[in-house]
């Protein structure tokens, strides 16, 4: 068996041959982005089709971290038919860059306003389709400052939800949260600062 840690500059073991698109095939587009249906051949040789959705824009997600704990919004999503607990979440618009996306999707779905914003590193929410990367964000709030949420007219969001770092791992092992960016982030959370006072220091040298 073939242990591969990594492909960057340290790395061990051979990285797996590419699947080559043949033929970029459009199939579907909206002002969010476009399906392609791309003829690709396989390593082996085999022909066939790859579905790829190639967003519009990057998109951003952010962690809400403040004396309470977490800060976590309930979303009705329409793909799955359910509430879904997430971090709040969406893409760029105009010119805007992606910290500046984060910290407005903050605002809209929560109310809540940043103290300070910083990178925690980058998401592929499914690579088996979805070819767009998301930039992940911790966000240090004061859950007593800012205002009402301002969702979109297709959005339906519930109040900010708070969990402390105790309840989290209880919340994670009763499957209250499976968001996939969600839980990605929290993954990169816990990686850059365990305890919610080290956002402090996220990015610093």
């Amino acid at each position: 068996m073939t242990t591969v840690t990594g492909f960057g500059s340290t790395q061990t073991g051979a990285a797996p041959a590419p699947i080559r698109r043949v033929r970029e095939v459009p199939v579907f587009r909206s002002r969010y982005g476009t399906l392609f249906n791309d003829d690709v051949v396989a390593p082996s040789g085999a022909t066939g089709q790859y579905l790829r959705w190639q967003a519009r824009k990057e998109g951003a997600v952010v962690v809400p971290v403040g004396p309470a704990g977490y800060a976590f919004v309930a979303s009705y999503r329409y793909p799955i038919q359910a509430t879904s607990v997430e971090f709040p979440r969406g893409s760029s618009e105009g010119g805007e860059g992606l910290a500046a996306a984060a910290a407005r999707e903050l605002r809209e779905e929560t109310g809540l306003v940043c103290a300070s914003l910083r990178p925690l590193g980058v998401i592929h929410a499914d690579t088996g389709i979805l070819a767009a990367p998301v930039q992940a964000y911790v966000a240090e709030v004061d859950g007593a400052a800012g205002g009402p949420a301002e969702p979109e007219a297709m959005e339906s969001l519930s109040e900010p939800v708070w969990v402390t770092p105790g309840e989290l791992p209880q919340w994670l092992a009763e499957g209250r949260i499976t968001c996939g960016i969600t839980l990605a982030a929290l993954a990169l959370l816990q990686a850059r600062c365990p305890a919610p006072a080290d956002i402090r220091t996220v990015g610093r040298s």
